[in-house]
């Protein structure tokens, strides 16, 4: 805001138009009562010496009142100013506290997401939450059972699955695809890669989770768009069960990429590509969120942090 006439405030005053008050002169006098030198004032608000002089100036003018006046080689207060100073800095506090942290650190922040996905995530965003929000508590989920009505209650803060449609009152973001891998044990048939994707389904399948079925406005995996199809299905409850049906028998399963790797690190597993036939469909799911965190800074470096993990998964 800038002055259009100089506004004069006495003690007395009970109303004045504050719309004719250049309010970032009040730094500046908070500086220099503060400092009680032009130079060094003019540095902690990073103006040149001359502005500041400018400055004091206006404010004299304001304020009807000398406010710092020369003795020997520094300024003294005047009475006014000795008042003024404990007010200037105070209202100075409280115009800070309107724009800072606008959106405080959650309490707690739940992520509901497939298991084979917490495997590579849960670690970073539990790092990411130490160093940028410390008071807030990191609660993975995982599952995505009825997710969407705990977004709207409250009780989750973000999902990351795939939805057909997400409500009104929802966003969505998708995030880049990732390519996916095929994994068996070490001494699979299929190993060489020879073997095309389609045919794949002449071994045993394995479908991770009970809901693996989607409909309106549910969110799932979206594994079971990676399975391939024709032989015998097991379906395992969580994604280790999985690895462990993988070891001890024929079976292959088709998962993003860099979920396959971790499981095969951790299981002794092979990883591979099929040489032959279509290539391997790619994995892509969502990011979903109410819209009453849409502009909350932590919820918004949650879901960037996401997006770069699967991007550099894609890498």
């Amino acid at each position: 805001m800038s002055a259009t006439m100089p506004v004069q405030i006495s003690e007395t005053d009970q109303t004045f138009d504050l719309g004719g008050v250049d309010l970032n002169l009040l730094v500046v006098l908070n500086a220099l009562l503060r400092c009680r030198n032009i130079t060094h004032a003019g540095n902690e608000v990073r103006l040149s010496q001359p502005a500041t002089t400018r400055a004091l100036t206006r404010l004299r003018q304001m304020f009807d009142d000398d406010l710092l006046v020369r003795d020997q080689r520094s300024f003294e207060l005047t009475p006014l100013a000795e008042r003024l100073m404990p007010k200037i800095a105070a209202a100075l506090a409280n115009i800070e506290k309107i724009f800072v942290r606008l959106n405080p650190a959650p309490a707690r922040f739940s992520l509901a997401m497939p298991d084979h996905l917490a495997l590579g995530l849960v670690g970073n965003l539990a790092g990411y939450f130490r160093e940028v929000s410390p008071t807030t508590v990191f609660l993975p989920v995982v599952g995505l059972r009825n997710v969407l009505n705990q977004l709207e209650e409250g009780q989750l803060d973000l999902v990351l699955g795939i939805a057909d449609d997400a409500p009104p009152g929802f966003f969505s973001r998708m995030l880049p695809a990732m390519p996916s891998l095929c994994i068996a044990s070490p001494g699979h048939a299929a190993n060489n890669g020879r073997i095309a994707y389609p045919d794949l389904g002449r071994f045993l399948s394995i479908r991770v989770g009970s809901d693996y079925s989607s409909g309106f406005g549910e969110v799932y995996d979206g594994l079971e768009a990676l399975r391939p199809r024709g032989g015998q299905t097991v379906t395992a409850p969580d994604i280790h069960t999985a690895a462990r049906l993988l070891q001890d028998t024929d079976a292959v399963m088709v998962l993003p990429g860099v979920s396959a790797l971790y499981i095969a690190a951790r299981y002794g597993l092979t990883t591979f590509v099929p040489s032959a036939g279509p290539a391997l469909p790619t994995y892509q799911v969502s990011l979903l969120w109410h819209e009453r965190w849409h502009r909350n800074s932590i919820h918004a470096g949650v879901r960037s942090m996401i997006a770069s993990h699967v991007m550099e998964g894609d890498g």
